[in-house]
């Protein structure tokens, strides 16, 4: 069977602000151990301005989240 056979569905549905945050914070807690809050103000602050994602375990998985919340 080919996909355009196939009868697979798929369910889209948005996610609230809250619940954007929340999924958010679980990411960058998971993945450097950090609240969503606290990488967001050290974002901010210029910490990860110098440094390679790709380098740092975890910060790749937290920088694709972002547009969660910004």
């Amino acid at each position: 069977m080919s996909i355009a056979e196939s009868s697979a569905s798929v369910e889209v549905s948005e996610l609230t602000p809250e619940e954007a945050a929340e999924a958010f914070d679980r990411v960058a807690r998971t993945a450097l151990d950090l609240s969503g809050e606290e990488f967001l103000a050290a974002l901010d602050e210029g910490t990860y301005d110098d440094v390679d994602p790709d380098n740092r375990p975890g910060l790749l998985d937290v920088l694709m989240a972002l547009p969660l919340v910004r």
